[in-house]
C-alpha cells in the first residue's frame, strides 16, 4: 500500500519502532493512499506521551510549538516531521476545541476520537492497515459517513460539518442519510467557528472537482457560513438568455471555471451575488439586474472581509466579480488590461467564458469568441501597446514642462491615457503633446 515513502516519513517510523513505540500513519494519507492518489503530507501517530517521543528522537532537531497538544516535530534532514501522541479527548463546551486531552497507547481509543470513518483508518509497515470502523469499505462506496452518532460528533466540533463537505466536493462522495440530516440540522452551528478557519475550509469547498454536486447538496451549509449569500437562492431569472434560477446559474459557473484556483472560484460563487437586491422586471415579464457588476463588487469586498480574507487575494476577486459582466473587443483589450491588469485578465476571460457557458444556448454558442480577446492580449504585450501610465508616450515631467501641475496635471495625464486605451489618439509622444497643449491655452476635460 505504500511502497515508497518520503524518506524523512521513513525514517520517523523506524526510530519509532527502534524505540519500542509504536508508530503509524493516520487519517487522510491513509485514506488518499487508498483511493490510489498521491498524499499531500504524512501524518503519523505513536502510542507514547510526547516525553517518550522526545527521547526516541534525542538526535535531531526538534520543534515543540505543538507538544502541550500531544506534537513533538523532529527535523529529519531538512524536513520536519509531525508526529502526534495517541489521545482521547472529552468536553467540548465552545463547540470546536476538547476541554480535556489525555494521552494512550491505544491506537483503537485514538482511532475512535476522529470524525469520519474514511479519516479513522491507520497504517504501519508492521501490521499493514488497521481499519476498524469500516472505513476501507465506505471509500469503495463513496460515502462519507461520521464515526459513531452523527450529532454527538459535529457538535464536539462545527468544523467537521465544512470539513465533511470539503471531502464531499473534493471525493465526490454522498453523505450517508444521517450524517448529512446531522450535517444541515447544525449548520448553524458554524456562526461560532472561526473565519479564518471558515475561509480555509471554503476555499477547499470551492475548488473541489465536485463542488456543484456538493453545495447542490448542502447549500444550506454555505449559507450558515455566509449568510449573505441565501437571496441566490431560487432568485428568478426570467429572460432568454438564462436557463436557471441566479443559485443555479452560480453553481453552474462555479462548475465550470478553470482553472479551478481559490481566486477564481471564489470570483465564480460571487459574480452574481448582488442580483437580488437589484432585480427589476420589466412590464413583458423579463427580469433585469442593472448595476448587478457594480454592487457585486461592494458586497463581494463586504463578505471577504469577514472572512479574513487577505487583502490582496480579496482585490483580486471584487475585481474579478466588478467586471465579470463587461463585453469588449479585441481592439479595446488595451483598456481591459489597463482597468484589471495584466495578471488578472487570464482569469477575467476564464470566469467570462464560465458565465457564458451557464447561459442558454443564444450566449453558450458564443463562448468560443473569447479566445479572440487572448490573442489581442498576446499581441498587445509583444507589441508593447499601451495598456497604462508606465507605457503611454508622455509622463507627469512632460506635462509639467507645459506647465501644468496639480490636479490638472493629473487629470490631464488620464485625459492623454483614455485617449490611447479608446484608440482615439496614437501613443506616440509629440501627437499626444500637440493634443494637450499648453497648461495656459489648452484646457482638457
Amino acid at each position: 500500500m505504500f511502497e515508497t515513502l518520503p524518506g524523512a516519513v521513513r525514517t520517523a517510523l523506524d526510530t519509532l519502532t527502534r524505540s519500542g513505540v509504536q508508530g503509524v500513519l493516520v487519517g487522510g494519507c491513509v485514506r488518499d493512499a487508498l483511493m490510489g492518489l498521491t498524499p499531500h503530507d504524512y501524518d503519523i501517530a505513536a502510542g507514547a506521551p510526547p516525553e517518550r517521543i522526545k527521547e526516541a528522537f534525542a538526535g535531531y532537531p526538534l520543534r515543540l510549538e505543538g507538544e502541550k497538544h500531544g506534537t513533538v516535530t523532529p527535523v529529519i534532514g531538512s524536513v520536519p516531521v509531525q508526529i502526534t501522541s495517541f489521545r482521547l479527548e472529552s468536553g467540548y463546551r465552545d463547540g470546536r476545541h476538547p476541554d480535556e486531552v489525555r494521552f494512550t497507547d491505544d491506537l483503537l481509543k485514538d482511532l475512535k476520537r476522529r470524525d469520519f470513518t474514511v479519516n479513522a483508518m491507520a497504517w504501519s509497515p508492521e501490521n499493514g492497515l488497521e481499519d476498524p470502523f469500516g472505513g476501507q469499505e465506505d471509500l469503495k462506496n463513496g460515502l462519507l459517513r461520521c464515526l459513531g452518532d452523527p450529532d454527538v460528533r459535529l457538535t464536539e466540533d462545527a468544523l467537521r460539518i465544512l470539513r465533511g463537505l470539503r471531502f464531499i466536493s473534493r471525493l465526490g462522495f454522498s453523505a450517508e442519510p444521517a450524517t448529512a440530516a446531522a450535517m444541515s440540522r447544525h449548520a448553524e452551528a458554524l456562526k461560532s467557528v472561526s473565519r479564518e478557519r471558515v475561509l480555509e475550509e471554503l476555499t477547499g469547498v470551492l475548488t473541489g472537482t465536485f463542488a456543484l454536486q456538493a453545495l447542490t447538496a448542502f447549500p444550506d451549509i454555505l449559507f450558515a457560513a455566509i449568510p449573505q449569500l441565501f437571496p441566490l437562492y431560487h432568485c428568478p431569472q426570467k429572460s432568454v438568455y438564462h436557463i436557471y434560477d441566479v443559485w443555479e446559474h452560480t453553481l453552474h459557473v462555479l462548475d465550470e471555471v478553470r482553472p479551478r484556483t481559490p481566486r477564481l472560484c471564489w470570483a465564480a460563487l460571487l459574480h452574481d451575488c448582488a442580483k437580488p437586491q437589484t432585480r427589476h422586471r420589466d412590464r413583458k415579464g423579463f427580469d433585469h439586474y442593472p448595476g448587478h457588476p457594480q454592487e457585486g463588487a461592494r458586497l463581494t469586498e463586504s463578505i471577504l472581509k469577514s472572512l479574513k480574507m487577505p487583502a490582496a487575494m480579496l482585490q483580486d476577486i471584487r475585481t474579478l466579480v466588478l467586471w465579470h459582466d463587461e463585453r469588449f473587443t479585441p481592439d479595446q483589450v488595451p483598456l481591459m488590461l489597463y482597468r484589471v491588469g495584466p495578471g488578472l485578465f487570464d482569469d477575467l476571460i476564464a470566469l467570462q467564458r464560465a458565465d457564458m457557458l451557464a447561459h442558454a444556448e443564444r450566449i453558450r454558442k458564443d463562448a468560443g469568441k473569447l479566445d479572440a480577446l487572448l490573442e489581442a492580449r498576446d499581441e498587445a504585450l509583444e507589441n508593447g501597446a499601451c495598456i497604462g501610465y508606465a507605457t503611454l508616450a508622455v509622463s507627469g515631467n512632460d506635462l509639467k514642462a507645459l506647465g501644468y501641475e496639480g490636479k490638472a496635471l493629473g487629470d490631464t495625464l488620464e485625459w492623454a491615457l483614455m485617449q490611447v486605451l479608446r484608440g482615439r489618439l496614437p501613443n506616440e509622444k509629440d501627437t499626444l503633446l500637440e493634443a494637450v497643449g499648453p497648461a495656459e491655452t489648452q484646457e482638457n476635460t
